[in-house]
């Protein structure tokens, strides 16, 4: 029913996904996408003659996780991709920092963890501090993991607004896949070919190539509809997480421009690039 539903409602210019917050057997709240259908209990019948996998006279192929082991081999089987939701807090309280060593965790289809504002901090310049202190604490663990924008519906109608509050993630895409191929839109999102926002700040070009070992250089496209307040540059040696940051209150209101900022940093091994308006919103890339 989910599956047909979603397709009666995607069309040519406008596809829905589906994705489904699992949560069992790995740890803490997580989120499971499949590039096709895919048929599963999220625990093993007690019924006689469960198994692992099953032939079902309507749905064919059918699986029963009992465990984390054979969670991760269904994953594996149908090329699916898995990611930690609001890390750190709510259901995800402590992870995924309790499975940071687990085979699931590293396997590379668990591909990372949300991103939002959640909690808020008003007092900080930026968004989603809570996500970002856990992708640079991966990072310098040797982890290359990525964070995306995800938002939380539980009920919405037509008197909703949903974009102004929405996180999105803009994936580099030729096309917008029909519905019967939508893994064509997940796997460059798991490749990290994309960038999130907060809607009122986009960052369409990203290039780090002109960086040497000892400064990062980037080259960055940007637009925006508030006045920009600072682009940042994080970055670290593999141990400690450092940031530049460049002042950008010489702009206003609907501008676009391509910049080039430059930050030292002898001996760096990973760096991504933020931006952020006078407003809090912002704009980012996961780490090179």
């Amino acid at each position: 029913a989910y599956f047909k539903a979603l397709k009666a409602q995607s069309d040519p210019e406008f596809l829905l996904i589906p994705a489904e917050e699992a949560n069992v057997h790995l740890g803490g709240h997580w989120s499971v996408v499949f590039p096709k259908p895919v048929y599963w209990f999220m625990d093993r019948p007690k019924s006689a003659g469960a198994a692992f996998e099953i032939q079902h006279p309507k749905y064919g192929k059918v699986y029963s996780t009992a465990n984390a082991q054979e969670m991760l081999e269904v994953v594996r089987r149908e090329g699916g991709y898995m990611y930690q939701t609001h890390p750190r807090t709510k259901g995800s309280t402590g992870f995924p920092d309790k499975i940071v060593d687990t085979e699931h965790f590293r396997d590379p289809r668990y591909f990372g963890a949300g991103w939002k504002a959640m909690p808020a901090d008003l007092s900080s310049p930026r968004l989603g501090d809570r996500s970002f202190d856990l992708l640079d604490d991966l990072s310098n663990q040797g982890l290359r993991k990525k964070i995306f924008g995800e938002v939380d519906m539980f009920q919405f109608d037509h008197t909703d607004e949903l974009y102004a509050h929405m996180n999105i993630n803009y994936i580099k895409l030729d096309r917008l896949p029909t519905f019967d191929r939508w893994g064509e839109a997940v796997e460059p999102l798991a490749r990290g070919e994309f960038f999130t926002t907060t809607g009122e700040v986009l960052l369409p070009r990203v290039d780090l190539s002109k960086s040497t070992a000892n400064e990062v250089v980037a080259s960055v496209d940007a637009q925006w509809t508030l006045p920009l307040k600072f682009a940042e540059i994080v970055w670290s040696d593999g141990k400690t997480t450092k940031r530049e940051t460049i002042v950008l209150g010489e702009t206003r209101e609907f501008g676009k421009r391509t910049f080039e900022w430059r930050a030292p940093a002898a001996g760096w091994q990973w760096a991504r690039v933020a931006v952020w308006d006078v407003a809090g919103n912002g704009a980012f890339v996961n780490p090179t």
